[in-house]
């Protein structure tokens, strides 16, 4: 069954695009993507959580011009979408200062479900504001649907990017998770270090700790870079960090 990679152009391709990340976020489980969207499952309030979703992600790729978003779709099956991704180029340092306070995350609920959201959204975002103020690629978002992994849909979506960064001469980053980081390492990305997003707080109420166990914090990830050309050599490839600071970041 042949697979075409297509750039996202028209708002219609949205529906089939976001329903595929959902159901590929879903198996296995990702925090990330729970943190985006806190409504899950078949009732009247998560479908409106879908369309919230759905609406927000295209909003933000409207808004930002260095978002690009490719889908992956089968020919033999209708052009069904299999996978999905969002790639960021920037050709200039998006950070020239740390961020305070990167997004608010205004589709939880006020109150404690918001503050819980925004503390694990400011240490996902701020941490890129210090490890990736130089021009790069962000391979932002990354998901193949689980019914048609191991057919090459993530090597088509992360060698899109991959190649636009060689031909612009940069770096690239991504954030990957543990079934991820084998593709990315095929395609020159390196890991550097993991990171976590950790609920933790002194005293903490029960629906904070009930929120905590929702999203199985601490989330870990993995922080991989791709130095420019893509060919990591160790003790030769100069990284852009002091590596002291960053094994113990």
């Amino acid at each position: 069954m042949p697979l075409e990679l297509r750039e996202v152009k028209e708002d219609h391709e949205w529906n089939e695009l976001i329903q595929c990340e959902c159901e590929s976020y879903e198996d296995p489980f990702n925090a990330f993507y729970i943190l985006l969207r806190p409504d899950r499952g078949n009732s009247q309030k998560a479908r409106e959580g879908f369309k919230e979703l759905r609406d927000r992600q295209l909003g933000w790729h409207k808004s930002d011009p260095t978002s690009r978003w490719f889908k992956v779709v089968d020919t033999d099956i209708g052009d069904k979408v299999v996978g999905g991704a969002c790639w960021n180029t920037f050709t200039e340092n998006p950070y020239p200062k740390p961020l305070d306070h990167p997004l608010e995350g205004s589709w939880w609920p006020e109150g404690e479900p918001r503050e819980f959201a925004n503390k694990l959204l400011d240490d996902w975002l701020q941490h890129r504001s210090r490890k990736m103020n130089r021009p790069h690629m962000l391979l932002a978002i990354c998901f193949v649907h689980p019914e048609h992994r191991r057919r090459g849909a993530a090597s088509m979506l992360v060698g899109w990017g991959a190649n636009k960064a060689d031909e612009l001469g940069i770096e690239a980053f991504v954030e990957a998770t543990d079934d991820g980081k084998p593709c990315y390492e095929q395609h020159g990305f390196t890991f550097m270090n993991t990171f976590y997003l950790d609920s933790a707080r002194r005293n903490p109420s029960k629906k904070w700790m009930e929120m905590g166990n929702y999203l199985k914090t601490p989330i870990h990830c993995y922080l991989m870079w791709r130095p420019k050309g893509g060919k990591f050599e160790e003790g030769k490839t100069v990284v852009p960090w002091d590596n002291k600071y960053y094994k113990n970041w």
